[in-house]
């Protein structure tokens, strides 16, 4: 049997459902979790805002009310209630958080994790698999696995480390990252449910607000629904998590699980802003160092991109915060390689559009690029080097967890009665700094290995109204963070929120940190590290059981 579906909306209103677990959001979180429960005697209901299909009224409860750093990204646009979550807009890039992101830092104030990084290895591997990416590394190892000689002149890894993100490859599309919510979950999955168009609009506790006792749904139509399980696991991303806490007061007037005032605090985000520029028509050299590799294996291609960190030890010196960066390259038009692609578009159409025949001219008009693609693409097992516009350095920086960055309630309400959540995101001069420093220590290295230098943006040096020069990457984090100490953080190292018992939460919303690497690997590796602390500990299977019978 495969996963049920429901619809919320054609149900009788005042409907009630049992499970043993419950998630809410449908995301690389959730999924990651239910897949782990298939073939388990454990009864899973995934509750889901959306369909399979977008909705734009489902979107519209995305609203939000900003009061602080503008927020340049439509979060309407780049969050998405849907089956499968924002993985349906996602570009794919992984990365695994560093050994310095785990760390208590003295420059770094509430830095530190209840957890090693270490710890996560067994689960970055899992996750690596439920993202279709390739081998467990980022260092430098992979030149050997990506058959090609590295360059005869390392970095200065005592100042900039090489890094290496990877991205993440659908099943059966090697074209397109995983989208969790089409065939990830096994078609035979007879103890899996999902509630769709069904809104979490409360979660209610005992009267002293120390056990989940059921949450209540809502669909855009007014039928609501109570669902209880053993446990309910929220899975909405990084602001979600926070709103639906607090949302939570009708029992807990301060909201659930906020009895120390730390929901929604320490908003952070992966702020992205240019560090400076290349000549396109010089910037060839950098573009094959600090450009795109293919790792080829028994399960295909694998795309890498090479990028630059500032290395532990210079952060530890001089006070910095993680950061990296990498190539962006905007295309130019006329790039015969794009015009290739409109040509085979073309001719497996049948129809010889206009656009059809520019590329063809492209194409003819540009033999020496076409030539220098293919020996680059069958002799330098490497991607063609695109025409371009414009190549940008471009940088991510860890935030400064600052408990003044936060999330709050709005005045304002959405169509469901929820308060919108109030975003007061703000930046430190610590990221500005880190940033600079990593910008003219890459300018100190091309001018050592003799590459190109970028022409460094002025804001960098501008004390005063630079913030506008950041930009929000849409990977909210923080705001339900993990701590031992509940005066710290609002979930343990088990992801349950402290002091109320059945109450889990999945997602970037409990890192303490944010590192400078893409949030998705991280998320879908602590939903895993979760789903088996439930297995083992919480909601054990007979298989489960009789293991532990047997070690007995």
């Amino acid at each position: 049997m495969s996963v049920k579906f429901r619809d919320l909306r054609v149900l009788d209103s005042g409907s009630e459902f049992a499970a043993d677990l419950c998630i809410v959001g449908s995301g690389p979180a959730g999924l990651s979790i239910a897949k782990e429960f298939v073939g388990t005697g454990v009864k899973v209901l995934i509750v889901e805002s959306g369909t399979k299909a977008e909705d734009l009224e489902t979107q519209s409860l995305y609203q939000i009310e900003n009061v602080g750093v503008p927020r340049e990204l439509n979060h309407s646009a780049n969050r998405y209630r849907i089956f499968g979550g924002t993985s349906h807009l996602w570009t794919g890039r992984c990365a695994p958080f560093d050994e310095v992101d785990f760390q208590a830092r003295s420059w770094v104030p509430y830095s530190g994790w209840s957890i090693t990084r270490r710890s996560l290895d067994p689960y970055l591997e899992r996750a690596g698999e439920n993202l279709g990416i390739g081998p467990h590394c980022y260092d430098e190892r992979l030149w050997e696995q990506f058959k090609v000689a590295p360059p005869a002149e390392s970095l200065n890894k005592a100042v900039v480390k090489p890094v290496f993100w990877q991205f993440s490859k659908h099943h059966n599309n090697q074209y397109e990252p995983a989208r969790f919510g089409q065939g990830f979950m096994p078609e035979n999955a007879p103890n899996i449910d999902v509630l769709m168009n069904a809104n979490v609009t409360h979660l209610n506790t005992n009267a002293e607000g120390t056990k989940l006792e059921s949450i209540e749904v809502t669909s855009l139509n007014g039928k609501q629904a109570t669902i209880r399980a053993k446990a309910i696991v929220l899975c909405c991303g990084g602001i979600e998590n926070a709103r639906l806490l607090l949302a939570s007061n009708r029992i807990v007037p301060q909201g659930v699980g906020n009895q120390n005032d730390v929901v929604g605090r320490f908003l952070m985000d992966h702020p992205g802003c240019v560090l400076g520029s290349f000549d396109p028509a010089a910037a060839k050299q950098v573009r094959d160092r600090f450009g795109h590799y293919w790792l080829d294996n028994s399960k295909g291609r694998h795309v890498y991109l090479h990028g630059m960190a500032l290395s532990p030890e210079l952060q530890q010196k001089e006070q910095l915060l993680n950061c990296a960066a990498y190539l962006e390259t905007i295309a130019a038009e006329g790039d015969p390689w794009d015009a290739v692609k409109s040509l085979k578009e073309a001719l497996k159409s049948g129809k010889i559009t206009p656009e059809a025949y520019q590329g063809a001219m492209a194409v003819l008009t540009q033999p020496h690029t076409i030539g220098y693609g293919l020996y680059r693409r069958y002799i330098k097992r490497r991607p063609t080097i695109t025409k371009a516009d414009r190549v940008d350095l471009y940088c991510h920086v860890e935030q400064r967890p600052n408990p003044d960055s936060r999330l709050t309630l709005s005045g304002q309400r959405d169509r469901l009665g929820m308060p919108l959540s109030r975003i007061d995101w703000k930046i430190s001069e610590q990221e500005r700094q880190s940033v600079r420093r990593l910008a003219h220590l890459i300018c100190e290295e091309f001018d050592r290995l003799n590459l190109p230098k970028p022409m460094l943006s002025e804001w960098l040096n501008q004390k005063e109204g630079w913030e506008p020069n950041f930009v929000d990457r849409a990977h909210p984090i923080g705001t339900t963070r993990m701590s031992d100490d509940p005066k710290q953080g609002v979930v343990d190292s088990n992801s349950q929120v402290h002091g109320v018992e059945g109450l889990f939460i999945a997602g970037s919303s409990v890192f303490p940190t944010a590192g400078h690497a893409n949030p998705t690997l991280m998320i879908v590796a602590m939903s895993l590290r979760l789903a088996d602390w439930l297995k083992f500990n919480y909601l054990p299977t007979e298989r489960v059981v009789k293991l532990k019978q047997q070690v007995a």
